[in-house]
């Protein structure tokens, strides 16, 4: 008898522990890419023009890859989906108006999904509030594109570098630094970056109606710390910038995301991602 309960046991353990069966499930690479800006004539690893952006996403589309939220990407870790073949994650930083103008056009055509990670503050409705930066989208905008992208958080204003108590410089949630000459404690590092945090996904859900689930961190900067304050803040998910593919097993406040070269041709970016 008691051979028998043991056997019933590790069936229900091996059937139901796990919704989907594992095979296969370490070995899937999940390259996560990231873009920012679109601007004509200009290829960099921040800016790339609208034509050699399409010509990335129509060889990714060809080459049969597609592409995912960041919400799935959660639950594929979390063991409650599978993912299609060849899975990827668009992703943008800042929220500039060309994601709107010039990307949003070309990831409807092939019909692939992205995420961008707004810095809130800088979301605004009037032209031209911040004239020495780059223009930013409006909220308006950010609605209508909810059929393709979901927006996620930047920040709301920590989009700056800090020198840190070692007198290095990190992204401004990185840890206690120097402001106005005088260092923060741990404290007040803490809860300046928390405030900061939480209202970043207040507004968010407030203007489109739902609160994001992922950050990436400013600059890819971050510490144990920092992933605290994310975690309490109510993230479930943290990008840094290490230039690989993502596996089952990573740790999901440490996701790497890979910089895409805007001069790279569609199989130049093909040929990356098979080694990544």
């Amino acid at each position: 008898m008691a051979r028998k309960i043991i056997v019933v046991v590790f069936v229900y353990i091996i059937l139901f522990t796990h919704p989907f069966p594992n095979h296969g499930y370490q070995e899937q690479k999940i390259p996560v890419l990231m873009y920012h800006h679109l601007a004509e004539n200009i290829n960099n690893n921040t800016v790339i023009s609208p034509n050699n952006f399409e010509n990335q996403i129509s060889a990714l589309k060809a080459e049969g890859y597609h592409a995912i939220s960041a919400q799935e990407l959660y639950d594929y870790f979390n063991y409650q989906i599978e993912l299609p073949e060849k899975p990827i994650l668009i992703t943008f930083d800042d929220g500039y108006l060309s994601n709107y103008e010039k990307a949003y056009p070309i990831l409807k055509k092939y019909d692939m999904h992205a995420e961008i990670f707004v810095i809130a503050s800088r979301i605004v409705h009037t032209k031209n509030v911040y004239p020495k930066e780059i223009a930013k989208m409006n909220w308006d905008q950010l609605n209508e594109m909810q059929d393709y992208i979901t927006i996620q958080s930047h920040t709301w204003d920590s989009h700056y570098k800090l020198t840190s108590k070692n007198g290095r410089v990190f992204g401004a949630i990185y840890g206690p630094s120097y402001i106005n000459g005088q260092l923060e404690s741990q404290q007040q590092f803490e809860e300046r970056v928390r405030h900061d945090l939480l209202y970043s996904r207040q507004i968010i859900k407030e203007k489109l109606g739902y609160e994001p689930i992922a950050i990436s961190y400013p600059y890819g900067n971050q510490s144990p710390a920092t992933i605290q304050i994310v975690k309490e803040a109510g993230f479930k998910m943290g990008f840094v910038i290490q230039n690989k593919s993502v596996r089952m097993g990573d740790d999901l406040f440490s996701l790497s995301r890979i910089t895409v070269n805007g001069h790279d041709t569609g199989p130049e970016l093909i040929r990356k991602l098979t080694t990544q």
